[in-house]
């Protein structure tokens, strides 16, 4: 039996020097095969923000999609990149009319007016203290200072029922989930500007609803190599 190795290329600390990558084996010699997210999530780089928590939702207070009011964005700081893995919105109350959800990208950053910081939180426990790079902004109850640019619409999706008045069927979260064909992948950030990632909910009334988002963070050095 031979030997073998594999040629890695980046982000740079996912291979040795040299560029040469070291399979990882169990005790038994089963080679471990998994796919980037877990690896991401064992180096500790995936983190996650959430609008509304345990019991307590926040309010949808914007009535249509705004650029500058979503529901909780992402404020990537320059030389930082990121890559959005998912965002899940769970609608508690629809006020009777339908709901509306976008997730966009901007090469600009949309401001910080009528919003609160939320601390994200590293998904592997182990790194449960690492702080994020990003800046996670929820509890927005206005416009938030700027209109994005350079807009990416990656996601979107429109109920026109009542969701929370539907009895005699699941009503199931919407889900934003490029790794499993739901939205378009995409990459966040600049070498000298803040760029923005951002979940928009829209209802024409009264509405409540749960967001988790979850992302990637990389240097800009690991993505482009300079």
């Amino acid at each position: 039996m031979a030997d073998f190795k594999t040629v890695g290329t980046s982000p740079a600390d996912v291979v040795a020097s040299g560029g040469i990558a070291i399979p990882r084996t169990t005790v038994l010699q089963n080679l471990i095969m998994s796919d980037e997210e877990l690896l991401w999530n064992i180096q500790g780089r995936i983190f996650y923000a959430e609008s509304g928590a345990l019991t307590t939702p926040e309010t949808v207070t914007a009535t249509a999609l705004v650029r500058q009011q979503p529901q909780i964005y992402l404020r990537v700081p320059a030389s930082v990149v990121v890559i959005p893995l998912m965002a899940c919105v769970t609608f508690e109350a629809t006020g009777g009319v339908a709901n509306e959800v976008l997730v966009s990208a901007y090469n600009n950053d949309i401001g910080t007016g009528n919003s609160a910081a939320f601390t994200s939180v590293n998904v592997n426990t182990r790194y449960a203290n690492n702080t994020a790079k990003a800046l996670a902004r929820i509890t927005v109850t206005g416009n938030t200072g700027t209109a994005g640019t350079g807009v990416s619409d990656l996601f979107r999706s429109y109920m026109q029922a009542d969701q929370d008045a539907i009895t005699g069927a699941p009503t199931p979260p919407v889900v934003y989930q490029p790794s499993r064909g739901l939205g378009q992948r995409c990459v966040v950030g600049g070498a000298d500007t803040i760029h923005t990632w951002a979940v928009h909910l829209a209802n024409g009334t009264s509405s409540t609803a749960f967001v988790i988002v979850t992302w990637a963070e990389f240097t800009w050095a690991e993505i482009y190599g300079a």
